[in-house]
């Protein structure tokens, strides 16, 4: 009896160390699996919302070989207050172009310059590429957001190179402060889960990289499902947003890192034969007090240096919605959305399109195979 509960001991002992290693294993692997995994060229892990997009573009491109495409980027203004689909309603035939809405949140003008890129290099060539400007993002004081890019938006390094003119090497656990490698690993964590185990994700944490919250031509509803904010939902949002944009309003000018990254995406339209024009938001009256008198002639200056010298219009809607359409003094609620895009329909893109329409349809192919 006492051998045979020796012989259990020593059994149970075993497979407690196995146990324990194969803990230690899996630990490891994914320790160093994940960062791997968020740093490949896996744009679903990496770029979720990206990939998202890029896949319902293509369905549409697929669906709709004979029309023109008109490219919207943007951020997250952008990608909540344009709705495709009420352009869709007025196709004319299938030579009619069609409007896909790519902007992402938190899509400043390099990383609308990457994914304009991305784009191309899928084989997908836009007729036309429509390029929101959101003053704020142009003051951008040095390269420190890069980091920013590499570790939450999905950046690698060869693209950032595109950016700087630069090496940039991949960003590695030591090259991180302690605290920045626990929020990135996190990130990193909830993506590779929501990709591959979305069961194993609590229900109630909310994800932006659902495709069912995104329409098939790239809109998706802010704050879904309110009509109309409350005044302590608006005001709550306003302040947020005043916490996020006023300092940097107060002290505004376009640097260079800014000016640069918004002329590099209009020569890469000349160089791959893309019409362009870029457009700016609406804004509600409370976030335009914001803005300083001199600094709106400074933004306005800037507009249309960047008209005579690009050839490019400019369409500034920041003055096209009441405030009651906002959620938070820049960010469209869904009938707000609806209003802007049906006067940025008749009073834009009417105009903006008819030259496209009759516009001989560019290959489909990579460049390096049109070439």
């Amino acid at each position: 009896m006492k051998k045979h509960q020796i012989r259990n001991a020593r059994h149970l002992s075993a497979r407690a160390r196995v146990t324990l290693l194969c803990g230690l294993v899996a630990f490891i692997g994914m320790q160093v699996g994940l960062p791997m995994i968020a740093g490949s060229d896996n744009t679903a892990v990496r770029d979720p919302v990206y990939e998202i997009k890029l896949a319902k573009l293509r369905e549409r491109v697929k669906e709709h070989p004979h029309r023109p495409l008109i490219l919207v980027l943007g951020s997250s203004r952008a990608a909540a207050g344009i709705r495709p689909e009420l352009w869709q309603d007025l196709a004319a035939s299938d030579r009619t172009p069609m409007v896909f809405n790519f902007a992402i949140s938190g899509a400043e003008p390099r990383q609308q310059l990457i994914y304009l890129r991305r784009i191309l290099s899928e084989g997908i060539h836009p007729a036309s590429v429509l390029i929101e400007i959101l003053p704020a993002l142009l003051n951008q004081p040095d390269n420190s957001s890069e980091d920013y890019a590499i570790k939450k938006l999905g950046m690698q390094a060869e693209e950032l190179a595109i950016l700087t003119g630069q090496i940039v090497p991949p960003q590695s656990p030591d090259s991180l402060a302690s605290s920045e490698w626990s929020s990135h690993w996190s990130s990193v964590r909830l993506r590779v889960l929501r990709r591959f185990a979305p069961a194993w994700v609590e229900t109630d944490v909310p994800s932006n990289a659902s495709p069912k919250k995104f329409t098939p031509w790239g809109w998706r509803a802010f704050a879904e499902g309110v009509k109309v904010a409350t005044a302590e939902e608006y005001r709550s949002g306003l302040e947020r947003a005043r916490s996020e944009y006023e300092a940097n309003l107060a002290a505004w000018k376009v640097t260079d890192v800014g000016d640069r990254a918004v002329r590099r995406i209009l020569e890469t339209c000349r160089q791959e034969q893309i019409s362009a024009a870029l457009y700016l938001m609406p804004e509600a009256a409370d976030f335009r007090e914001m803005y300083r008198p001199e600094v709106r002639a400074a933004l306005n200056d800037y507009l249309a240096a960047i008209t005579q010298d690009c050839g490019v219009p400019v369409l500034d809607a920041s003055e096209w919605n009441a405030d009651q359409d906002f959620w938070d003094g820049h960010h469209l609620l869904a009938d707000g959305a609806t209003r802007f895009t049906q006067r940025f329909c008749h009073e834009f893109l009417d105009t903006f399109a008819a030259s496209l329409s009759d516009a001989p349809r560019l290959s489909q192919g990579p460049r390096d195979q049109r070439q």
